[in-house]
């Protein structure tokens, strides 16, 4: 069984976030730790985001239920949504 293994990484200096990124990691220590520290850090962060299209299809699913019509007047529109709604947008 192995207890280690290794991955070697490219940057292509000519793009800048890889020239970012290689110039942090070259003066970071303990580069496996940060490597590991941030990339959790990033995939738990996108775990915890909402896709907006999943949003918006909630948010129809809604307003058919309450039988709310398209309006195309936006004054109109906002004023025939129930409170509610945005309600729950403000406890996301």
């Amino acid at each position: 069984m192995d207890y280690i293994k290794r991955i070697n990484l490219s940057f292509d200096l000519r793009r800048e976030k890889d020239r970012q990124v290689c110039d942090i990691l070259s003066v970071i220590k303990h580069k496996t730790a940060y490597v590991t520290e941030a990339v959790l850090a990033y995939e738990m962060g996108n775990q915890n985001t909402i896709d907006k299209n999943v949003i918006k299809q909630a948010l129809r699913e809604v307003l058919v239920e309450m039988n709310i019509k398209s309006i195309e007047n936006k004054q109109e529109r906002e004023e025939v949504i129930p409170e509610t709604v945005f309600d729950i947008f403000e406890q996301m």
